[in-house]
């Protein structure tokens, strides 16, 4: 399917040259404001990435969380199946840090149920508006009526399974039991799989993220809500930025698009969206009501610092981690325990280990 779509895109570019100038020479033509303000729109997403990280791991510094941030983003840009190259990446970074396998379990989990809440959030403020008539009739309502009955369902059993599993213990440790015995199975068939204590794990982590809920949870949710508003602002600005008014595309519109294109996104298995958030975007903007060269130009410009950017500062993020990791290792003293995982001997106390 990736390869399928990677292969109409690049037919795409093949069969739309003249459009594709046109909109090089736009993008070109852009006033230094315009940069200025997107620029400014991008380094304040990668730090408001970097904020809502750090409040879902103790301990972890602003300046670390972008720095994995941006490194798991890269990966996501440019690998297929990039899910467990990522959560490496990140269990890596996070461990070389000194962050305990409770909190980096925790962490991983948390971003993830965030992500999600924040794409069927978008997803339902957009099925909305376009239910309110934003679409002007270019789009058939029943997907929009679909779209918001399965964000809501989505939505509300997530809130009640979390809840659930924070607050009620004997509910995690049902789950646990269960999943304790399909360990035990697998270990019967693979001796070599390690023997784990599920039920203490889980209710370890269990506990552990109620406390960061109950401490942490007002940030959580603050850090969280501007990284959203930050990424919905940029598809609108650099749509205003090459001229495109309200008039032409409205506000409701431009975030139409944006939903749609980004709940595509998440349901293809596509490197960074490629291909498809291009397409998407081009065509729902283009169909909406904006001229196509200029939209074109516009998706160009909004790709270029969501795909590309987040790849460039990944790789030196990427570089700078592998190079305090190597002088960490370095400085090490004679037989301490710091190893391939950089962690060091403060995983020792963790009670995820030690429930191992």
């Amino acid at each position: 399917m990736s390869g399928a779509i990677l292969c109409g895109f690049a037919l795409a570019i093949v069969t739309h040259r003249s459009e594709l100038a046109e909109a090089f020479r736009q993008i070109g033509g852009l006033s230094a404001g315009w940069v200025a303000v997107l620029l400014v729109l991008s380094v304040a997403g990668i730090a408001s990435e970097g904020l809502y990280a750090s409040s879902v791991t103790p301990g972890l510094t602003v300046g670390h969380a972008v720095m994995v941030q941006q490194t798991t983003t890269a990966a996501n840009n440019t690998v297929i199946g990039s899910g467990p190259v990522s959560t490496g990446l990140r269990i890596a970074m996070l461990r070389s840090w000194s962050i305990t396998d409770t909190s980096i379990a925790i962490t991983v989990v948390a971003l993830n149920v965030i992500a999600a809440y924040k794409l069927w959030i978008v997803a339902l403020l957009m099925a909305f508006l376009g239910l309110g008539g934003a679409a002007s009739g270019s789009i058939d309502t029943r997907v929009f009526a679909v779209i918001a009955a399965v964000a809501i369902v989505v939505l509300t059993a997530s809130t009640v399974l979390w809840w659930t599993l924070l607050h009620r213990p004997i509910v995690a440790a049902w789950i646990a039991q269960q999943a304790q015995r399909g360990w035990d199975r697998a270990r019967r068939r693979w001796p070599r799989l390690p023997d784990a204590h599920l039920p203490a794990i889980v209710e370890h982590a269990r506990a552990e993220a109620h406390v960061l809920a109950r401490l942490h949870g007002g940030r959580i949710v603050v850090t969280s809500l501007v990284d959203q508003l930050i990424g919905i602002a940029r598809p609108v600005a650099v749509v205003r930025a090459f001229g495109i008014d309200a008039s032409v595309l409205s506000l409701s519109q431009v975030l139409i698009a944006y939903g749609l294109v980004r709940l595509a996104v998440a349901l293809t298995p596509v490197p960074g969206g490629i291909g498809v958030a291009e397409v998407g975007l081009a065509a729902l903007l283009t169909r909406l009501g904006g001229p196509p060269s200029t939209v074109l130009a516009a998706v160009l410009t909004y790709r270029a610092l969501t795909f590309v950017l987040p790849m460039l500062t990944g790789a030196v993020c990427f570089t700078i981690w592998r190079r305090e990791r190597r002088r960490a290792i370095t400085a090490g003293p004679p037989g301490s325990d710091i190893g391939d995982d950089g962690a060091g001997s403060d995983h020792e106390h963790d009670p995820l280990v030690q429930g191992r």
